[in-house]
């Protein structure tokens, strides 16, 4: 029997727990600080396994549980504060399998037994071995690569003091957190409040082999005409190859002095790519209102087809989300609304769960 404890620590150096969540067999916690260390081993009772994960400096917060989580042949979900160094969880199960976790910086990831299998999970080699077939699977998993548009000497649309490039910023960040806690592997183009010009985001999407990639913008209407009901709400974007000139018998494709490859290039237009957008576009679209109606009427300005560079230079399937207009007044005070950021967020991330079939 494991006795829990309330311990009074020091808040400077304690790594709360922030964020749990259960996606299909996966158990994701996701902390304040980077996660330094993990000790995980197995106790057998009777027919029951005990799958024990000891978090060096973790702190749970009182807010915290995970006993509400159901899974299929998992008896209980418990946590606590095992000791001042540690916080401790103890997953019961029914059935024997093989203990995988994973650790990515602030996220812990513990993957569910789904299979019975013979095999006994007993000594301190097997163990290490495990950890190790965990690091292959975090290799494998989605990488989403978020683009805060605008930055730096380029603000984007400007209303009422309120700079596109600051709300981009602040919804790409949300977003970054929301999709890590869901066990994603998310980079951004633009971290802080800096310039990138447009090639040099679709570059850095294309080194870092993106699964997908998300562009956030902010759109603007003409200020005589800023209250008309055509320059408000939210559309999707995806590729549309209607003005741009095909290469077909050309080795190379040129955009300013950037020369690419004729390869390159039907990997930027391919069919593949341009239907994957489409689809990813449909569900971030359904997922995304489907989180802002719970609380804001909307508008739905559709998905839209265009020949954005953002669009066009990434390799794998990409879209432009125009989240509202700074012109409009209403739209502007909710696009700087931390909780109007938040249901955004939270629609989008539902939407690429979606995508991914998850």
């Amino acid at each position: 029997m494991f006795v829990f404890t309330t311990l009074g620590l020091s808040a400077k150096t304690d790594n709360y727990l922030r964020d749990t969540a259960l996606v299909n067999n996966r158990l994701i916690l996701t902390f304040k600080y980077k996660i330094t260390k993990v000790k995980a081993f197995t106790l057998k009772r009777q027919n029951i396994r005990k799958y024990i994960y000891d978090i060096e400096g973790g702190v749970l917060p009182a807010s915290k549980n995970i006993s509400q989580y159901k899974y299929k042949n998992i008896k209980a979900f418990r946590i606590g504060q095992y000791n001042k160094k540690s916080l401790r969880i103890v997953i019961e199960s029914l059935v024997t399998s093989k203990a995988l976790y994973a650790v990515n910086g602030k996220v812990l990831t513990i993957y569910l037994p789904i299979h019975k299998s013979s095999k006994k999970i007993t000594t301190k080699k097997t163990t290490i071995k495990k950890v190790k077939k965990s690091k292959s699977i975090c290799s494998k998993r989605p990488i989403i690569i978020i683009d805060a548009g605008h930055g730096g000497r380029d603000p984007g649309a400007i209303s009422r003091g309120r700079k596109e490039k600051h709300i981009t910023l602040s919804i790409a960040r949300k977003l970054k957190r929301k999709l890590q806690a869901k066990g994603y592997k998310v980079l951004m183009t633009r971290k802080k409040d800096r310039y990138l010009s447009l090639t040099q985001r679709t570059d850095f999407a294309n080194r870092h082999k993106g699964s997908i990639f998300i562009s956030i913008h902010a759109n603007a209407g003409p200020k005589k005409k800023s209250r008309h009901h055509v320059y408000k709400g939210i559309e999707v974007f995806y590729l549309s190859l209607r003005n741009i000139k095909r290469v077909k018998r050309k080795r190379s494709f040129y955009r300013g002095k950037r020369v690419y490859s004729r390869h390159t290039y039907r990997q930027m237009t391919s069919r593949l790519k341009i239907r994957k957008s489409r689809k990813l576009s449909i569900h971030l679209k359904r997922e995304l209102f489907k989180s802002l109606r719970k609380k804001y009427r909307v508008i739905d300005k559709g998905i839209k087809r265009s020949d954005f560079w953002v669009l066009l230079g990434t390799k794998m399937p990409s879209i432009l989300i125009e989240t509202g207009f700074l012109t409009d007044k209403q739209e502007g005070r909710r696009l700087v609304n931390n909780h109007y950021q938040n249901l955004l967020v939270t629609g989008i991330a539902n939407g690429v769960d979606d995508y991914f079939g998850k």
